[in-house]
Order: C-alpha cells, then sequence, then structure tokens
C-alpha cells in the first residue's frame, strides 16, 4: 500500500524547491559612485543582465573638507531609476524575480524618525568628521578595552558619526527612532521593516565581540540608547518582503522576499568564495582593499588594520574579515 502523505509531501517539497532553484534574483549594490543592479539565473548563477544608474558618478556632498555626505532618497530614487532601466532591456521577465539581494557601502550612518522617515543626510564612509570624537573614546574607555572587545578603534566609524549629531544637532537627535547602515534603509524602502545585521553592527563599531552583544561601554560612553538598533537579523535571512506599492511602481512580485544583505567588502569576499580562515581577496573601486579571513577574534595592537564580522560569521562560528 502507497502511503500518499508522505509522498505528496515529498512532490510538494521538490516542487518548491525547483521553483526557488529556476529562480532570477535581483542584487542591488548602493556604491558611492552609482546604483548598480543586476539579475541573475538561480541555477546556472549566470548574470541575464546589467545596468547602473545615473550615467554620471553621483557626487559626494562635502560642505567642509572633512565633511562628506549623501542623500538616502537620492540612492532609493536611483535603485527605483536603476531597476526601472534593467527591466528596459527585455532580457528577462520582471516578475520571475523571487528574491532580492543588497550590498552596500559601509559606516554610513542613516537616521529615521519612528515613521521611518529620514533627518539627515547619511554621513559616508569617507567622511573625517568625528575622528578626534573617536579617538577620545579610544582613549577614554581604554585603548586595550576597545580593539579586545570591538576589535578596532572607535575611530571615524558610524558609532562616532551618530555622537557627532548628538553634539552639533540635539534637535536632530532627540527626534532619531533607529539607526541604520546604507543597505538597512534601502532594505526598509522596499519592505517597510528596519532591520540589522551583527557585521553591520560591527563595522559600526556598535558590536561587542568578546561578550557577543551590543557594546555597553560605547552605548553607555557615547550616551546612546540602545533602542535605537534595529533588530538584529542573519545576512542570509529574511529581511522583509518586497511591499505591493514598491512591487507595483517596479513591476516585480510582491512579497518576494529580501533574503542577504552585505557591506560592500564583506560581500566582495562573498562573491569571490572567500569564506574560511587563510583565504584573502583583493579587489579595487573607490577605494582599494586587501581583505582576509580568520577564525579569532584577534586585533592590530596599533590599530593599522580593521577587523569586522565576516557574512558567516555567528556567535558559534568566527569569521572576522580583516581589511586594510
Amino acid at each position: 500500500t502507497i502511503k500518499w502523505k508522505p509522498f505528496k509531501i515529498l512532490i510538494n517539497n521538490l516542487a518548491q524547491l525547483n521553483a526557488i532553484c529556476h529562480m532570477l534574483l535581483l542584487g542591488i549594490d548602493i556604491g558611492t559612485s552609482f546604483i548598480k543592479v543586476a539579475v541573475i539565473d538561480g541555477i546556472s548563477q549566470k548574470c541575464i543582465a546589467a545596468a547602473q544608474y545615473p550615467d554620471l558618478e553621483r557626487q559626494i556632498i562635502s560642505t567642509s573638507p572633512d565633511f562628506a555626505e549623501q542623500s538616502p532618497e537620492q540612492w532609493w530614487d536611483d535603485v527605483k531609476m536603476a531597476v526601472r532601466k534593467l527591466n528596459g532591456l527585455r532580457l528577462f521577465d520582471p516578475k520571475d524575480i523571487g528574491a532580492i539581494g543588497i550590498s552596500y557601502q559601509m559606516h554610513g550612518l542613516v537616521c529615521v524618525d519612528k515613521n521611518n522617515q529620514l533627518l539627515r543626510n547619511s554621513i559616508i564612509w569617507c567622511d573625517s568628521r568625528a575622528v578626534n570624537i573617536g579617538n577620545k573614546a579610544f582613549k577614554d574607555i581604554g585603548e586595550q578595552k576597545c580593539l579586545s572587545h570591538l576589535l578596532n578603534s572607535p575611530g571615524n566609524f558610524t558609532a562616532s558619526k551618530l555622537k557627532w549629531v548628538m553634539d552639533t544637532g540635539p534637535e536632530c537627535y532627540e527626534k532619531i527612532a533607529k539607526v541604520m547602515l546604507p543597505g538597512d534603509y534601502i532594505s526598509m524602502k522596499l519592505t517597510g521593516e528596519s532591520g540589522t545585521t551583527l557585521p553591520a553592527l560591527s563595522e559600526g563599531m556598535f558590536w561587542d565581540f568578546k561578550n557577543k552583544e551590543l557594546s555597553k561601554d560605547i552605548f553607555n560612553y557615547f550616551g546612546f540608547d540602545q533602542s535605537l538598533i534595529p533588530q538584529i537579523k542573519n545576512v542570509f535571512s529574511e529581511h522583509g518582503r518586497l511591499s505591493a506599492d514598491v512591487a507595483n511602481e517596479l513591476s516585480l512580485t510582491a512579497d518576494i522576499p529580501v533574503s542577504y544583505k552585505a557591506g560592500d567588502q564583506p560581500n566582495n569576499g562573498l562573491s569571490l568564495n572567500v569564506m574560511n580562515p587563510g583565504e584573502v581577496a583583493a579587489t579595487a573601486g573607490t577605494s582599494g582593499v586587501i581583505y582576509g579571513i580568520t577564525d579569532q577574534c584577534s586585533y592590530d595592537t596599533l590599530s593599522r588594520v580593521n577587523n569586522f564580522a565576516h557574512v558567516n560569521h555567528t556567535n558559534q562560528s568566527t569569521r572576522i574579515g580583516t581589511l586594510l
């Protein structure tokens, strides 16, 4: 006698697996100069189509020699234009896209209010206004403590930039409900849900690797409330589902997941299959980077290189990207 129920479950599962493998995947990269998008075949892993927007390099807003900002709303507008441009190539059916992944310029500070409305331009990775703030925190918290817990000096990273906003624009700071990195913001615009990842928190100097939690030293020293941090999710997980309004605007299918989100250098490591201790990636763009993987929460005592959680780092399995 055939036991039909298990057989039907197996057939259904195989059908779902086949659909997943044959779906198209949309990749979105939030670069400093351009938004780049690509559609990949889920089973062959071949690129079917790619596009970028704008045609000319997007400018950095610099009202002072140390300042570098960009508008997250401009990123979002450029993402939509890039996806429309990609669809316009007519090399695929946009309705066949089944999941979205995001890579993004690292270390940028994005601040939104309780209604997820943007409060100011993003202070991006190459801005250096908060160097003195980070250096002072390094000495006051203790250099050895910072290096052993954060794996870096607080330096010019996102937490120091947030402190600059607190000090120079308290009326803006008081309205902040959530702090995000660039990829977190675009994911929120796609899905309506705010969230972040452990690697993103590590690149912002918000994560304590030794205690495996948000850094009490950083939050207490700067006077931040931990409620500013969105829900923490794994890099490879569902970060929300595409809203019906956005899907309609971009000719995509509503409710498909944003299923991956990582900073550009960890993402470059993933794309080059640099995932295990001893493996190294070298990439060049607006910046040139050597990025190697270790399974130790090690640090440079002179703070000449930086260490962040890699895309496959978990509290149970250490994978640190050392970046020069």
